[in-house]
């Protein structure tokens, strides 16, 4: 009976989940308008009109709100009328005149004679008042629809005549009949005093929803902290959001490739600004671009590069677009800066650079000056280019990294053969530093292919990582060539230093992927190499390596010497570090580390001007680094809600996806499924534009996440599987992964009734639980003793439970040791105790903030409150849940379980008391009460439509597939060949519909076909 309850339950409950969660995230932004919406219909009285610029998403907001009105339930019943814009010039009244007509449709009737010539506005023989109008119009209101209240809703109200805005307030006003009215409005075009609407400014998009609109709504692969750069350039203008992210690349939308600077000029910005432009005098637009084109901001040299006195600019129009505060100047709506830069012409920017390097020498500010001048510079002027190479080491040395990759870009632009190759590398490295790792492996590359063999060597390390980062694999054979000769004797000590630098680098790369035995191959090579080296940065960097190789259990940690190698170097010492004191248990010291890190070496600074700030800051992909791992540290103690938001305040900043060989996706999604139990935009994003989709982390993450979400939906047994899939694809060799807390699978198995797959699955993690944290370790083996105890040895284990929970800092494993004995006494009968347990872990997963474990634990825990007599409320608080105490009388409710529930299931089968087995289990050797459906081995058989594709042809096609197709490739294929829609595998896979598609794309390139009827076909001949 529980293994059929397993399969057949879930399907349609988890896609309304998934839907509710995607409306939740969607409204993020505007659920106060929402809110304030409902109120008002709740009341049946007022006007919410909503004001924006052009494309904010006023008309979107109102859709929004009328959504939600249409699905809540009110006190009164509700209609929605709706006035819509006129085609063309309105008549007056018109709109009166369609909502009488609709109210006619609606209520099956005419218009009372009394009525008729009141509401008739054209009536010539008639003096037409807006306000008797209005009582007419109430007065039929409430006739045709017996006191319902009625939302009239008027999107772009501002373009109704103005007679019919007139009756419209006067019918919001009187309050003859319970109405509201929800419109749109452009920004000042209605008088706010004009009627009794509350005028509501629309607010711009926060990234969160920037990022819904590009990654859902448009289906872009999109990075998180792209989508929010691209918010807050744009003013969070919907429109040209989307305007703008159709110009840019792929790879600019996935953060493998820096944005244009300034972004280009899209409809919707001109919309808004070409008017204001053009309105402005040729100085004050050469002023403008002037400022555009500025890389420092100080207003003197603002004023003294275009001639103009300070009352000038504060007193003229150009305060509009400027704004002067502290002696520094900033456009007050970058939008405006990329309408004059890109409406300029080449011969008026070149200007502009003229001048301001002209202000620049004049101030001695020669740096700034060459900058200015190489860009007035209309063929190049190779005698520039070794100015633009310091000014481009000096940015690098800052870590001011965007800046360094333009100046060195610019630099290469100009540069003959002498100084490109080095040009070449210093936009690789600084592409690289920043995060944009497609840019870096492109310059990087074209560094080694054109400069010397010294220039070569010294950029292997950096090649290395950017190729790595960029392509999912360690490239081994960018290696090779320089590895065969044993002794380094035809290179210079700083090439044999680069060597060294690109070997560790493989090495940390190998390490953070699983792979423990080319780890060890190249440390050891880099210490044979470092031995021709006697520099303080080599003998840092080794001992750096292996300490980062230790965090993931190959060799020792080492000692790292105190050797200042600047802020990233520091941030990778102190990483490691604090890695390392979280694997001992010393969590609280981790954290103190981390936010060390943060506080002394990521200083905020202002990104967009040269030399301001601090002397020295974290890059962004360092910053990464240090963010995920103050994440980890933070799910490892069990404060879940704090680890998600560090990790969504620094995936809208950083380049997250990348560190640990994309451990942040894992991260993301499995923090998404422990709160939410649905992966949202945030790691969704994160997946769809990660370079390492089959790395380790990603693909085992993705095992254990799918296992979640079928264990929350009650596929018990589906979860099971997924967890011995992802167990049996861990290689022996292999070094170890940073856990991320997921399910026991032991437990799985036990409630699955598969006693002999739990013993299975205890001799595996005995196993890897020696690469665990002690306390982690320790909760993990005394859930696996406490799901296999049989009821009469359960006392034991229990007792062990409770003395681990004692030491246990986190109170996310405290509540699943807590909830994984109240299951096991449950099975034992033994309801009392496990009531007690059951409220215990509701307390701590709430306290961690795992909502998905508090809704299972709460619902298992109301089955047992009915079992016991006890009520329950529907919604299973905890107050209704702890209305059954320990001590009420063990009792048989009569009825209370929910149809599929556990408990139902018991009672279905005769088990008036839970036995040992009811929680989806038996004993071993106990006859099941059904016969029961055995899962497919890769968990790819769709949960409720039937497939002709049998089990074993679908292993057969898994077996076929693998070497072609990757993992979720693969899981896709298979669905898709039972007949699954893109919709369905993506709620059966707990993806994006687009991510589907992606990867459907990409099985159709690899296996030669072209349509799902193809790949159908082919399917059944391989299964032939």
């Amino acid at each position: 009976m529980s293994e059929q309850h397993d399969y057949l339950v879930p399907e349609p409950h988890r896609r309304a989940d998934a839907r509710s969660a995607r409306r939740l995230e969607r409204l993020s932004s505007r659920a106060q308008e929402v809110d304030r919406a409902l109120a008002a219909v709740g009341e049946g009285k007022g006007g919410l009109v909503w004001t924006a610029e052009h494309g904010m998403g006023a008309s979107a907001t109102l859709e929004l709100v009328c959504e939600a009105v249409a699905s809540y339930t009110f006190a009164r019943p509700t209609l929605t009328l709706r006035c819509r814009p006129p085609a063309g010039a309105p008549a007056p009244g018109s709109a009166v005149v369609s909502l009488v007509s609709q109210v006619s449709q609606l209520a099956g009737g005419v218009v009372p004679e009394r009525l008729t010539r009141v509401l008739e506005p054209v009536d010539p023989g008639f003096g037409y008042l807006p306000e008797v109008a209005a009582v007419a119009l109430a007065e039929l209101l409430v006739e045709s629809f017996d006191g319902a209240t009625v939302v009239l809703v008027a999107d772009d109200l501002h373009l109704q005549d103005e007679l019919s805005r007139a009756v419209l307030a006067s019918l919001v006003a009187q309050r003859h009949a319970p109405v509201v009215l929800l419109g749109t409005a452009t920004a000042g075009a209605l008088d706010p005093s004009s009627g009794p609407f509350e005028l509501r400014v629309v607010p711009p998009l926060a990234p969160a929803d920037a990022l819904h609109l590009l990654l859902v709504e448009r289906r872009l692969a999109v990075a998180p902290h792209v989508a929010a750069r691209l918010a807050g350039l744009l003013g969070g203008n919907a429109a040209a959001l989307t305007q703008t992210a159709a110009l840019l690349t792929p790879e600019q939308l996935s953060g493998g490739s820096i944005l244009p600077d300034p972004l280009p000029a899209v409809p919707a910005v001109r919309s808004l600004f070409a008017d204001r432009l053009a309105a402005l005098s040729e100085g004050e637009r050469h002023a403008l671009l002037v400022a555009a084109v500025a890389v420092v901001d100080r207003t003197e040299l603002l004023l003294s590069a275009t001639g103009l006195a300070m009352d000038g600019v504060l007193d003229g129009p150009l305060a509009e677009h400027l704004a002067l505060v502290g002696g520094r100047f900033a456009f007050v709506d970058p939008r405006m800066r990329s309408l004059v830069h890109a409406d300029a012409r080449l011969a008026e920017r070149t200007t502009a650079h003229v001048a301001l390097a002209e202000a620049h020498h004049r101030a001695g500010e020669e740096d700034v000056a060459v900058w200015h001048s190489a860009l007035a510079t209309l063929v190049g002027d190779p005698a520039l280019v070794p100015g633009l190479l310091r000014i481009a080491r000096r940015h690098l040395d800052r870590g001011d990294v965007v800046w360094a990759h333009e100046v060195a870009r610019e630099a290469a632009s100009q540069a003959a053969t002498e100084h490109r190759a080095e040009a070449f590398a210093i936009a690789g490295v600084a592409a690289l530093r920043s995060g944009h790792v497609q840019d870096a492996a492109d310059w990087l590359r074209k560094a080694s292919r054109s400069g010397d063999d010294a220039l070569r060597a010294r950029t292997l390390g950096p090649l290395v990582a950017a190729l790595t980062l960029a392509e999912g694999q360690v490239p081994d054979d960018v290696l090779s060539p320089y590895l065969r000769g044993g002794q380094p004797d035809d290179l210079a000590p700083d090439a044999v230093a680069g060597v060294v630098s690109g070997v560790l680098n493989a090495a940390r790369l190998h390490a953070e992927r699983g792979d423990g035995v080319s780890t060890s191959q190249l440390l050891d090579t880099a210490t044979f190499l470092a031995s021709w080296c006697e520099d303080d940065e080599t003998a840092a960097g080794l001992a750096l390596a292996r300490s980062w190789a230790a965090v993931f259990g190959v060799g020792e940690r080492a000692a790292v010497p105190d050797v200042d190698l600047g802020p990233d170097h520091e941030a990778s010492v102190q990483v490691g570090r604090a890695l390392a004191l979280a694997a001992d248990d010393r969590l609280e010291d981790a954290a103190q580390t981390l936010a060390s890190v943060v506080a002394s070496l990521a200083p905020v600074r202002d990104g967009g001007r040269w030399f301001d700030g601090p002397d020295t800051a974290l890059t962004p992909l360092a910053e990464a680094h240090v963010r995920l791992a103050q994440t980890l540290v933070h799910l490892w103690r069990g404060t879940l809600t704090r680890a998600a938001d560090e990790l969504a305040e620094a995936a809208f900043r950083l380049p997250v996806g990348l560190p640990f060989a994309g451990l942040g996706v894992a991260a993301a999604r499995r923090l998404d499924m422990m709160t939410r139990g649905v992966v949202g935009p945030v790691a969704t994003a994160l997946e769809e534009t990660c370079a390492s989709p089959t790395s380790r982390p990603v693909r085992l993450g993705l095992l254990v996440d799918r296992a979640m979400g079928a264990a929350f939906a009650h596929h018990v047994t589906q979860a099971a599987t997924l967890l011995e899939l992802a167990a049996e694809r861990e290689r022996p060799d292999s070094a170890r992964m940073l856990p991320l807390p997921g399910l026991d699978d032991v437990e799985a198995w036990v409630v699955a009734g598969r006693h002999d797959a739990a013993q299975r699955a205890l001799a595996r993690r005995k196993v890897d639980a020696k690469e665990l944290p002690p306390s982690l370790r320790s909760a993990t083996l005394v859930r696996a003793d406490v799901s296999l105890a049989a009821p009469e040895d359960l006392t034991g284990p229990l007792e062990r439970a409770t003395r681990v929970n004692r030491t246990t800092a986190s109170p996310y494993e405290h509540a699943r040791t807590d909830l994984c004995g109240a299951r096991a006494l449950v099975r034992a009968g033994e309801l009392q105790r496990a009531h007690g347990l059951f409220l215990s872990a509701i307390e701590l997963f709430d306290d961690a903030g795992a909502d998905a474990w508090t809704t299972i634990a709460r619902d298992e825990h109301a089955d047992v409150v009915r079992l016991l007599g006890g009520p329950v409320a529907d919604d299973a608080t905890s107050g209704a849940l702890a209305a059954a105490p320990p001590g009420t009388a063990l009792g048989t409710a009569s009825g209370g379980a929910p149809p599929g529930s556990w408990a139902a299931a018991a009672r279905a089968a005769g088990l008036h008391t839970p036995l040992p087995g009811v929680l989806g289990g038996a004993r071993p050797g106990a006859e099941p009460a059904v016969a029961t459906r055995p899962a497919p081995p890769d968990a790819c058989r769709l949960a409720v439509r039937e497939s002709d594709v049998s089990d074993e042809a679908l292993a057969e096609l898994r077996g076929r597939w693998s070497d072609e197709l990757t993992e979720r490739e693969l899981d896709v294929a298979l669905l898709v060949v039972q007949g699954a829609s893109n919709r369905e595998a993506a709620d059966q896979l707990y993806l994006s519909v687009r991510t589907v598609e992606v990867h459907l794309g990409r099985v159709f390139r690899k296996l030669g076909v072209r349509s799902r009827v193809e790949l159908t076909v082919l399917a059944h001949r391989v299964g032939r």
